[in-house]
């Protein structure tokens, strides 16, 4: 736990918690710089965003130029980096439309700014950290692409480049996956440990909250919200989900088989893994930055796993309609 970082967690500031692991890894492949950039992909609400900008303020005490990007945060709040910086990806962004897309776009020209409006011929390092961009920009593919070019042919002289991306969307992932442009890698849940770290700080029920949330922060939040109520939880993800019953009975007997074990999912048709992860119901697992222990009680498995034993629940109300069940 570190307490020189906090945020806001079911209505209250709490200290950063424990992501260590991921935390030096991110941090040993900013202090070598990567060829490519790197696509951490993994549940929403599993904190990438509290990652993100924790990692960027360890990365401003030793790059020289960092830059963080969320379009879901507006440009005020969502694009950090020094006055300078900031002001010149503002202007160039006005100057494609001024749209939360134009800002994406401008952040990856921050080479090109450095060196016709702020003058720079070299630099030390450039990060650039963008969260969640795939939902404001308009082609995952290219604009993955354009990243992977800032990277290869910067404009002025760098000795290393840091280019994160960070992801919740399925579709994203898949249309990305299918080119050698970006490493990527899961992020998942909080492990127990930073689990009990970040409830011991509002009091809850660690076990219980552990059991439905999976470690998902987010999950906690909603449940929060709803009196920790499970069920009223479920409930509102089940309709808010607006789950395909006719695609669901159409492959009944394999969902039936992932609720149990989500790995099921591998011998499954590309309609149905598709919907499950265009819908954030389930997230593929690919090279995790930490160890993920498969657990059929919180619905992981070795390559799927549902984002959180409550979104699992929800497919269970779907299967229960189609059985005719209330």
């Amino acid at each position: 736990m570190y307490c020189g970082f906090r945020v806001r967690f079911v209505g209250r500031y709490v200290c950063f918690s424990n992501r260590l692991t991921e935390l030096e890894e991110l941090l040993e492949m900013a202090r070598r710089g990567l060829s490519m950039p790197l696509l951490i992909y993994g549940p929403e609400g599993c904190g990438k965003t509290v990652l993100l900008r924790y990692l960027y303020q360890r990365l401003a005490e030793g790059y020289e130029y960092v830059i963080y990007y969320s379009p879901l945060h507006g440009v005020d709040e969502g694009l950090v980096s020094t006055d300078d910086v900031k002001k010149a990806v503002i202007s160039l962004a006005n100057a494609f439309g001024g749209t939360l897309a134009a800002v994406a776009e401008a952040v990856l020209a921050v080479g090109e700014l450095l060196a016709k409006r702020l003058g720079v011929r070299r630099a030390g390092g450039i990060a650039i950290l963008l969260d969640d961009v795939f939902q404001a920009v308009g082609s995952v593919e290219l604009y993955v692409k354009k990243a992977l070019t800032v990277v290869e042919h910067p404009p002025i002289e760098v000795d290393k480049t840091f280019v994160i991306i960070a992801s919740s969307e399925g579709v994203g992932l898949e249309a990305v996956g299918r080119h050698l442009w970006t490493n990527i890698k899961t992020l998942w849940n909080l492990d127990k440990e930073g689990f009990k770290e970040l409830i011991s700080q509002i009091g809850g029920d660690v076990e219980r909250l552990w059991k439905r949330s999976g470690g998902n922060p987010r999950a906690v939040e909603l449940l929060g919200d709803e009196g920790w109520s499970v069920e009223k939880v479920i409930k509102k993800m089940y309709r808010a989900d607006n789950i395909d019953l006719k695609l669901l009975a159409r492959h009944k007997a394999i969902v039936e088989r992932a609720v149990e074990d989500p790995d099921a999912l591998l011998e499954a048709p590309q309609e149905l893994t598709r919907y499950l992860l265009s819908k954030n119901l389930v997230a593929r697992i690919i090279d995790p930055i930490r160890r993920i222990e498969r657990d059929k009680e919180l619905g992981i498995g070795e390559e799927y796993a549902w984002q959180t034993p409550l979104h699992r629940s929800a497919v269970e109300i779907a299967l229960r309609q189609l059985k005719g069940a209330p």
